[in-house]
Formats: C-alpha cells, sequence, structure tokens
C-alpha cells in the first residue's frame, strides 16, 4: 500500500485497521452494566439481620461495578432462605445482573441432602463474605434461664426458621428442646419471643442481635447461652462453646460441619453460568465496596459488624466441604434432620 509517497507495511496497515474498527470502549464489563439495574436477591423478610446486611450492601457496591449499575433489593422471605437460593440457581438471570443474600445454612442445605434444596453449592459462583459471625442460642429473660445446665435440660420452646441448632443440641448432646417452626423470617422469630409465644431462640447470629434488638443486649431482655464457634467472641468470654460439648470423633466431625458454615455468616452470591469477567468485577467490587469510607461508616451506625472474606477462598470452602464423605454427611444429615 502506497499513500503520500510513503510505503506502508502490510504489518503497520493491519494496525491501523484494527485501531479504527476497535470499540470505542474497550471495557466490555463496563458496557455491560452501564445503564442496568441489578437485583439483590434477599432471602429473609424484612428488618431481620439477612436485610439489613443485604440492602446495605445494595446501596454502596454497584460504585464499584464496571458502569456503575443500580442495585435494587428484592425481600424472597421463606424457608431460612432457600425459597431466594432455589430461584437464585435455577431462575434468576445468569448474565451478572442478579446477586443474592440469604443464610449461610441454606447454602449447605443440598449437601445436607435436603430434597427442598434445588441447586448444587459448588456451582454457585461466590462473591464474597461481608462478615464471620457467630451463631448463639439466647432465651428470653422472663424464663430464669440462665446457665447452660438449666437450658440443656429444660423443655423449652425455641422459635426457628430453621431446627438445625435445636436438633443438633437435643440429638448430639441430649438437650430437652422444642422448635417451634413456621415463622418466615427471624424478624418474625423476634417478635414471637418479645411476645411470649416462644421462650428462646437457637441460630441467630450475634451481629443481627447487635444490630436488630440492641436494646435486648444492654437492657439484659435475654441471656445468651451458648456459641457455635471455636473460639470465644470478646464479649461473650463468659459463654460457653458448642465445642465444650464434644466428647466423641463423631460428635467432632458433625460440630465442624456446621461451623464451617461461620465463614459465610453474611454472604453475596451469584448464580451459575455467569460469565467469568463479570463474577471477577463482581468480586472486585465487593472487595472495594468492604473498604469504601461510607459503607464501614453505615455499618458502624447501623451495628453491622464487618470482617470480609474474598469470593475466591468462600469458593474453595465450599468445593472442600461438597467433597465430605457420603457417610459423614449421612449422619450429619439423620441427626441435624431430627432423626438420631
Amino acid at each position: 500500500m502506497k499513500t503520500l509517497g510513503w510505503t506502508i507495511s502490510p504489518f503497520l496497515t493491519a494496525l491501523a485497521l484494527g485501531a479504527i474498527a476497535a470499540p470505542t470502549t474497550a471495557d466490555e464489563v463496563a458496557d455491560f452494566y452501564r445503564g442496568k439495574r441489578m437485583t439483590m436477591y434477599i432471602g429473609s423478610s424484612p428488618g431481620d439481620g439477612t436485610d439489613l446486611y443485604g440492602r446495605l450492601i445494595a446501596s454502596h457496591m454497584g460504585r464499584y461495578i464496571p458502569g456503575s449499575p443500580q442495585i435494587s433489593p428484592s425481600n424472597i422471605p421463606g424457608a431460612n432462605g432457600l425459597i431466594a437460593a432455589n430461584q437464585l440457581y435455577n431462575t434468576a438471570s445468569k448474565d451478572g445482573l442478579s446477586i443474592g443474600t440469604f443464610s449461610r445454612y441454606a447454602a449447605f442445605e443440598a449437601l445436607w441432602n435436603n430434597p427442598a434444596a434445588r441447586f448444587a453449592p459448588e456451582r454457585f459462583n461466590w462473591v464474597g463474605n461481608v462478615n464471620i459471625d457467630v451463631s448463639i442460642c439466647i432465651t428470653w429473660h422472663a424464663t430464669g434461664v440462665k446457665n447452660l445446665s438449666d437450658f440443656m435440660s429444660r423443655d423449652l420452646k425455641m422459635g426457628a426458621t430453621n431446627e438445625s441448632h435445636v436438633n443438633i443440641l437435643n440429638n448430639l448432646f441430649g438437650a430437652k428442646l422444642r422448635a417451634i417452626k413456621g415463622y418466615p423470617g427471624g424478624n418474625e422469630v423476634n417478635l414471637a419471643l418479645e411476645r411470649g409465644e416462644v421462650d428462646g431462640r437457637c441460630n441467630i447470629a450475634w451481629s443481627a442481635l447487635l444490630a436488630t434488638r440492641p436494646d435486648w443486649v444492654r437492657d439484659k431482655k435475654v441471656d445468651v447461652l451458648i456459641q457455635f464457634a471455636h473460639k470465644r467472641l470478646p464479649e461473650l468470654q463468659h459463654v460457653a462453646l458448642v465445642t465444650e460439648l464434644v466428647k466423641t470423633e463423631e460428635q467432632k466431625q458433625i460440630i465442624n460441619l456446621i461451623l464451617a458454615a461461620q465463614l459465610m455468616a453474611r454472604l453475596v452470591v451469584a448464580p451459575p453460568d455467569v460469565p467469568a469477567a463479570r463474577v471477577s468485577a463482581l468480586r472486585k467490587a465487593f472487595d472495594e465496596t468492604m473498604k469504601d469510607p461510607g459503607f464501614q461508616s453505615e455499618a458502624t451506625r447501623l451495628g453491622a459488624p464487618v470482617e470480609p472474606v474474598g469470593g475466591a477462598e468462600i469458593q474453595q470452602l465450599v468445593e472442600e466441604i461438597s467433597r465430605t464423605p457420603p457417610d459423614v454427611i449421612k449422619t450429619f444429615h439423620s441427626i441435624v434432620g431430627g432423626r438420631p
């Protein structure tokens, strides 16, 4: 090719033509998200801890996603987050416009052979986790139950969206608790506790208690009887760990499975089959959101602790747990499902 008396090599010609043909915006992820609206599926009713964290993330994370999409929260309560998890996995858009948050234990229901869990946990795209938390059991002050010995020996009605912790204490360690089910979300259980319909509640996160019912702690309206963790929280040094009840190797295996979920206290997840570049962008946006001063300030104001874990680490954890031997899973399922 010749022009203005100069000879241009085919290589340079190709480069020039390529530059001319190149799109004006090279960032395809930003091009995709620009002007779009995302949905944050929240697997709880409004007003509980899952809802608080879900809305907190939805209000900040969009700024860090290339293209700055808006994120709209949508509550899908029921079955301790299973309905939301099923919808996110099976029917939500898999283009990167759908993310969600639900109970840490809902994520493992498929592994634990719950037929209502229509998903494979390891196939979700794990975006990140806002806080490493500890589940606790509490009793209302009027019950007079203030120590672990009384808690394990009394016939107490425990409000529940999920009975796993009650069943573990009953079937593994001989407690006499009764799970009162049928509540769509944690906020409804809390209201039942305040009305005197139930005596206590298990499987409530310590952070959720501080964020949604700080007066219960401040005014000593509840007593914390046990914490599901390997290490005592600084504020709960007087409260026993569930690991202190362990006496056999089988009990240890079961407890380790339930405690693995503590790393996923306030998770954010995307459906399977989302393009890898968009998953990467969502994970990076999550990480940046966790460092955002505005996000941190609002979390502090709401009493919502932040101790994040990245999406890749959560993905690895879920994949490792999915390889748990079937015999251990069978035993775990029989105990957690209420059939010792």
